[in-house]
């Protein structure tokens, strides 16, 4: 059976291409990997995916604001966009967000882990080809694998506090289908979906297997922007944010204590918060560890959060809720980077997306993982190992740099808020809400200023926290089980 790639345009996103190329060569995985180049071309391609509209290019970075009260969409500006997120719109006959493209990745992903296990030795009688090379290589698709499965566990499992104490084989406990790293089994399989705490297990081993492997001074070669490829630091960043959703405070507080204590990430001041938002690339900077690249270079991404944040050049649709303005204090720099507009006084709209240099705003890149989360994360962890004063010296690490008001006290709320705050308009805030569910810590999502009735406020046992799974791919896969009350 032919093993076949989407990979038509194998270094967009990344790498500099050659357009004489001719595009069929990055179609057939025969011919693409069959060279040590190839391979190398292919694991580039996994990153390409993260900047689609479908995942981090809208549906992950901004919709989730527009859900949980961060961001209201349709007014003043009502082009459609945005709508369907902000009423909680979602059904079976449409599905949940980010499945296609989270699985088409983790397709590229075990393509190339397959012939590297396979082919390992083909690859290394190329002159110049390391074991090190081909270890970086794996250590890069095992790290975007992970963040593949990680964003679809959390859209389409239980919370964690859930999924992980509900009886094994129940619907409760269901994560996402594992598939086969043989393209030739993975064509034709049917797999039923694993537990959550298989995908978990999975997530970890991945990521723990790529920090071993890698090189910590490996960095990609010819890319855009450094900050845009695998580093030690993204990985064990990654880490720790899953360990947080995992409620395992130990690993989450040691692996973001390993970011923070690296000396290659710093927290952005007041000053450089202003200005990072729109650097035409991250490299020169240290509160950015790991985004998606987004340049003219690679084509525009007409309705991602550039334009949809933008009222006066773009779509304007989603702007900044009053719900998030009474959180935060005049002379936070947060609530000074903002965008308004002359049309639409009163308003305001979110300023993290506003283009490289001050330019076209559908070219911003797209921040995925930042240090001011390690502080956050590792806040959030000691508060729950009862070391408060580690607790509250974190957040006002963030409080402090963003010319806020530190904090005298620390509680879950305040660190919820501060995440809030700090993460807002980058798609944090439904899953905060999310992984809190079955735990003290659980509260029902309230919006005061929306733009629709419906679903207007969401109740901690409702079943949108928990995608609904599309009609579709039953007839594709009928081994798979909706989720609860879809």
């Amino acid at each position: 059976m032919k093993k076949i790639l989407l990979l038509a345009a194998v270094t967009l996103g990344l790498v500099s291409c050659d357009l004489t190329t001719p595009p069929e060569i990055y179609l057939d995985a025969d011919k693409a990997l069959s060279t040590y180049s190839g391979l190398d071309g292919a694991a580039a391609a996994t990153y390409m995916a993260f900047r689609g509209e479908g995942w981090y290019g809208l549906n992950m970075q901004l919709y989730p604001d527009v859900m949980c009260g961060n961001c209201v969409a349709g007014v003043p500006i009502n082009t459609g966009r945005g709508m369907s997120w902000h009423q909680w719109n979602f059904t079976v006959t449409g599905g949940g967000p980010i499945f296609g493209s989270a699985y088409s990745n983790i397709l590229w992903c075990n393509n190339v882990i397959h012939a590297i296990k396979t082919n390992g030795d083909l690859y290394l009688k190329e002159d110049g080809v390391t074991q090190q090379d081909l270890d970086n290589i794996m250590a890069e698709v095992l790290f975007v694998r992970a963040y593949s499965y990680f964003d679809l566990v959390r859209w389409y499992a239980q919370p964690y506090a859930i999924s992980s104490t509900a009886p094994e084989g129940s619907v409760e406990s269901l994560g996402m289908p594992i598939t086969s790293e043989d393209p030739q089994v993975s064509v034709i399989a049917k797999p039923a979906r694993n537990t959550a705490a298989e995908n978990y297990a999975n997530i970890v081993s991945d990521l723990t297997t790529a920090l071993d492997i890698i090189d910590p001074a490996y960095v990609r070669a010819d890319v855009y922007d450094k900050k845009c490829a695998v580093s030690v630091g993204a990985i064990e960043a990654l880490l720790a944010r899953v360990y947080l959703y995992m409620q395992d405070w130990t690993n989450a507080e040691l692996h973001a204590s390993n970011v923070i204590n690296s000396g290659t990430y710093a927290i952005a001041d007041a000053n450089t918060y202003k200005t990072l938002w729109g650097d035409v690339t991250w490299d020169g900077t240290k509160e950015i560890i790991f985004g998606a690249f987004v340049d003219n270079r690679e084509g525009s991404i007409n309705g991602g959060p550039g334009g949809l944040t933008d009222p006066n050049e773009g779509y304007g649709d989603i702007r900044v809720s009053n719900d998030w303005l009474s959180l935060v204090e005049e002379g936070d720099v947060r609530r000074t980077m903002l965008r308004t507009s002359e049309k639409y006084q009163g308003y305001y709209w979110p300023n993290k997306y506003q283009g490289k240099d001050g330019s076209n705003p559908q070219y911003s890149s797209i921040p995925m993982l930042r240090i001011s989360e390690m502080y956050l994360v590792r806040a959030e962890a000691r508060l729950m190992k009862t070391d408060v004063n580690g607790a509250l010296a974190d957040l006002n690490v963030i409080a402090s740099n963003r010319n806020a008001t530190e904090y005298t006290t620390v509680s879950m709320n305040d660190i919820f808020n501060e995440r809030r705050k700090e993460l807002a308009f980058e798609g944090h805030i439904f899953f905060d809400y999310k992984r809190l569910i079955g735990t003290p810590y659980e509260r029902d999502m309230v919006r005061t200023d929306v733009a629709s009735e419906m679903n207007k406020d969401v109740p901690v046992d409702s079943k949108y926290w928990c995608m609904p799974i599309a009609e579709s791919e039953f007839d594709v896969n009928p081994n798979l089980k909706q989720n609860p009350k879809w």
